[in-house]
């Protein structure tokens, strides 16, 4: 995984997104979460790549925490 982590840009678009096995319609609806740091350049929006990965540890300790 690190190497491929490597290999991605800077800015990660709902097309890069799609890489990691969501949906166009998911990847859209990520890119539109209010609790996702988005960068909006003009109409489209962005996610930078180390902000994805803290995303998705954040998301993975909040489901180890939870009890279920």
């Amino acid at each position: 995984m690190s190497e491929r982590k490597n290999n991605l840009r800077e800015m990660l678009t709902a097309e890069d997104l799609q890489d990691f096995g969501l949906t166009r319609s998911m990847a859209y609806a990520f890119l539109n979460r209010l609790d996702v740091p988005v960068i909006k350049i003009g109409k489209r929006k962005f996610i930078r790549r180390e902000k994805f990965y803290e995303w998705l540890e954040e998301q993975e300790q909040r489901k180890d925490g939870d009890g279920s």
